[in-house]
């Protein structure tokens, strides 16, 4: 029953009522006023906020000056390495070439304020008057060093671009005779490294308004010669490409048509003498800025000191009406603010209703809540306050592999699960997720964790993510949610990738290549343990390092051009291919390897794989097999041809006196010897060849007359076998450099090789026509084709298609392997089409003669990788 000594609810409530009165009438202004605080320091606090945005404003535009003049300064020093690169990689640059450079770079359209790009060149005292009369000689019969008068060394300007106008008064200038110039470029000799001079007085200073100067130096050596110190770079001195600025010109460049705020002057040096004032962007100041800053810019070893100030009206641009807004707003905010909380104190029945109805959307939310809860597919349990389990949905009763009614007032460290980490340690007790949040009163998420109950067997790997719920104060914490998400199968399939990673890098490790893998820039990035005994280096020495370490001249030369050629075409000539070349030890040794590039792409990304064999003792082999071959061709040729001699003197005079099966023998045995000499000569010009012994009397010729010569000398032997010879010749002439024997060389083989291999009463045409860049010689059978199986080797040395052939036919199977040869040292390519029962058409490309240098040799098969057989 109801204790009636209490008062009731409505009693209590208009008991208080007049006492809640008073309370109103108070409370209304008490809001007021907490409203208009809060306004007031707002206010205030725009007010300082003006001030800081000002001042970032002012901060920001010097660093915005500031970096801008580091930046034109550093395209500027491009330019200049640009022309040093000229130098660099010619022994001579003419007047008319740098011209065409600097005109090439549009100096005025995008590197406004440079004055211009100049070479002056180091002339030593003996040099001095041949140095003279070498410019005379290109057309300047008044040319002379200027200032006159003996020097221990001397650096004329000799070329200077645009040559016209104020650049004409610095010709012939020595500016090693002026002492700021001199420090500037021994710096720069010293050191290496671009620098810029001091303040000076340009020469170019002829007529206007005179500016201050300064200039940039980067200093060029002769090719060859040590640079490692600063002594070798003095004596390997050829002179300096350099650019002089006007600095007021340099600066209208450099800022263009930007409207600056505040304005600026520019020191040289550290300090702000008036003597060291390089420019200055306003001819009057404020007397009293309102902001004031100094930057220091390390120029290529000078320092420039910016003095910055704010010009008038800079803090005025802040707009001070919002602020005014600001307060008239919250000053009427809380006004209207007051006027609510009245009316909410008086409408007090009203808010009751509301909350009632507050508390029911709150009871809807939670059981919409609870549904959520039972049905989510992660697990979630509910903790109290001292860690005991409240509550946990189907989820998580599986995952975990208990029943509510087991793990109800449990703890999430309670002996009924086994918890490891990610490494297999054990978690401490502190450490747990629930534990954690309640301890630091903040959520914990990510945390991956092994469970297996203790009744059953398998493990569960989860994620866990625990969140603190705090009571309606805000600062304890009653409950914590832990929110389990099972990824078993995400840490299966993770291990299961592990070890397949694992048994990838065993593989690496143990494989007896080299390995090296590579990004579209170059850069290695990896570099397996046979790659380290092949080259000396250990992975962690390659590994960021370039590829082109590992490689001598000229191949590391060339390797960026190919990289960016590949990336730029698509151009896969030596992707796929394995190919010979060159490679450099840690020790500088240089060894042949073999090497075979593969592209696969990474993250959107080119990679490339590289398999790398050092074939030393197989080219060892190679060698001592072409040696022995050639002493033992050598010693055969002579006994050989005096045997063959000899069979065919006995069988000329005596073979009607011989038994006919006697004769038959000798017969047979002049064959044999006949066949054998041809054989050794083969050998012996194979050998020639390899070794580059061989002479080849490159000269202008006609192509088309000596195929037409080679269908005539051919004739006899196509008769002898009852086929026809015609020539399809679509030129009447075919300029090529070449060696006219060895060329009919090449057409004999080819020739010979098809009218052997057509049937009686067929017919081999020779035909010549352009192709691309050059022309195109066809030789064309009616055989029977080569066999599928045999294509890859019809170049190789004593290759033919069936050993029955050699008998048959005859030949020795090194015909083919000599014509490619002879045609890779005329800077061609030889190849092939055929069809089983069709027939073959080998066909050899030259490049057009257009009267070039005749004497130059033609790169060989090493030098470009681009000229290979193809089938």
């Amino acid at each position: 029953m109801r204790d009636r000594t209490h008062p009731t609810p409505k009693r209590l409530a208009r008991s208080a009522r007049p006492r809640s009165t008073n309370s109103r009438r108070y409370l209304a202004w008490i809001v007021l006023l907490a409203a208009l605080l809060p306004v007031l320091l707002a206010w205030q606090g725009l007010v300082e906020q003006r001030q800081l945005i000002a001042d970032r404003q002012f901060d920001l535009l010097s660093q915005e000056i500031r970096e801008a003049i580091d930046e034109r300064l550093h395209d500027h020093e491009q330019i200049l390495l640009g022309g040093a690169g000229l130098f660099d990689a010619s022994e001579a640059v003419s007047r008319q070439e740098w011209h065409t450079y600097v005109e090439r770079l549009r100096l005025t359209e995008n590197y406004p304020g440079i004055l211009g790009v100049g070479y002056s060149q180091l002339v030593r005292p003996d040099q001095l008057a041949a140095h003279v009369a070498a410019v005379r000689a290109e057309g300047f019969p008044d040319y002379r060093l200027k200032p006159p008068g003996e020097r221990a060394l001397y650096t004329a300007i000799v070329y200077l671009e645009p040559f016209s106008g104020r650049n004409l008064a610095a010709f012939g200038y020595d500016m090693f005779s002026q002492e700021i110039r001199r420090a500037a470029m021994q710096a720069a000799v010293d050191t290496d490294a671009t620098t810029i001079s001091g303040k000076v007085r340009l020469v170019q200073e002829t007529h206007g308004k005179e500016q201050a100067g300064f200039l940039m130096y980067v200093p060029i050596y002769r090719p060859g010669l040590p640079l490692d110190t600063a002594a070798e770079r003095w004596a390997a001195l050829r002179g300096f490409v350099y650019s002089p600025y006007r600095v007021d010109d340099l600066m209208a460049g450099i800022l263009g048509k930007r409207s600056l705020a505040i304005d600026f002057r520019i020191y040289d040096g550290e300090g702000t003498d008036p003597d060291a004032l390089m420019y200055d962007s306003a001819e009057q100041h404020d007397p009293n800025p309102s902001h004031t800053g100094l930057q220091r810019i390390q120029a290529y070893g000078r320092t420039w000191t910016l003095n910055l100030y704010s010009r008038p009206g800079f803090a005025a641009e802040t707009d001070m009406a919002t602020i005014w807004l600001v307060l008239g707003l919250g000053v009427g905010i809380s006004l209207a603010l007051f006027a609510v909380t009245r009316l909410l104190l008086d409408r007090r029945a009203q808010a009751l209703a509301l909350a009632e109805e507050m508390t029911a959307r709150r009871q809807e939310s939670e059981e919409r809540f609870r549904s959520v809860f039972l049905h989510l597919g992660q697990g979630v349990v509910i903790h109290d306050a001292e860690g005991r389990i409240l509550d946990a949905n189907p989820a998580a009763q599986r995952i975990l592999g208990a029943t509510l009614e087991q793990m109800r007032e449990l703890t999430s460290i309670d002996s009924l699960w086994q918890v490891v980490r990610e490494d297999g340690r054990a978690f401490s007790t502190s450490d747990y997720p629930v534990i954690q949040a309640l301890r630091l009163g903040a959520p914990v998420t990510g945390v991956v964790m092994g469970i297996r109950h203790a009744r059953a067997t398998p493990w569960r790997w989860v994620q866990v993510d625990a969140y603190p719920r705090r009571d309606a104060s805000g600062v304890a914490v009653y409950q914590v949610y832990a929110v389990f998400t099972d990824i078993t199968a995400r840490r299966q399939a993770e291990f299961a990738l592990r070890d397949q990673s694992q048994h990838t890098q065993a593989i690496l490790d143990n494989v007896i290549d080299g390995i090296v893998t590579a990004g579209p820039d170059g850069t290695v990035t990896s570099f397996n343990p046979a790659a380290e005994r092949i080259f000396g280096y250990t992975a962690a020495e390659v590994v960021g390092g370039n590829l082109s370490m590992l490689m001598p001249e000229p191949y590391r030369s060339g390797h960026n051009g190919y990289m960016s050629h590949h990336l730029r075409t698509g151009d896969e000539r030596v992707i796929g291919v394995t190919r010979e070349l060159k490679g450099r030890r840690k020790d500088g040794t240089v060894f042949p390897m073999e090497l075979a590039v593969s592209r696969i792409e990474r993250g959107g990304r080119p990679f490339f794989i590289g398999m790398i064999r050092d074939i030393t003792e197989r080219k060892q082999l190679e060698r001592m097999k072409s040696e022995l071959i050639s002493t033992v061709s050598h010693e055969l040729r002579t006994p050989v041809t005096s045997i063959r001699g000899a069979l065919g003197l006995v069988v000329g005079r005596y073979a009607e006196a011989l038994p006919e099966k006697v004769r038959a023998m000798l017969e047979m045995a002049e064959r044999n010897s006949a066949r054998l000499t041809l054989l050794i000569d083969d050998i012996l010009d194979l050998e020639k060849i390899a070794s580059g012994r061989m002479h080849f009397d490159l000269h202008p010729t006609d192509l088309a007359a000596l195929a037409r010569q080679a269908v005539e000398a051919n004739e006899g032997y196509a008769r002898q076998l009852q086929v026809q010879l015609s020539d399809h010749l679509e030129l009447e002439r075919a300029p090529v450099l070449a060696d006219d024997n060895r060329m009919l060389q090449v057409f004999a083989n080819l020739i010979s090789n098809a009218v052997k291999y057509s049937p009686r009463g067929g017919e081999v045409q020779i035909g010549l026509r352009r192709h691309g860049q050059g022309f195109r010689a066809l030789i064309r059978d009616q055989g029977p084709g080569i066999p599928e199986s045999f294509k890859d080797h019809i170049f190789q040395r004593f290759a033919q298609a069936d050993s029955s052939d050699t008998r048959e036919k005859g030949g020795t199977g090194l015909g083919l392997s000599i014509t490619k040869a002879i045609l890779e040292r005329h800077n061609g390519v030889i190849g092939y089409t055929s069809r089983q029962g069709g027939g073959t058409t080998f066909y050899f490309d030259l490049p057009e003669w257009t009267g070039g240098d005749a004497d130059a040799p033609p790169p060989t098969s090493e030098d470009d990788s681009s000229h290979r057989s193809t089938s």
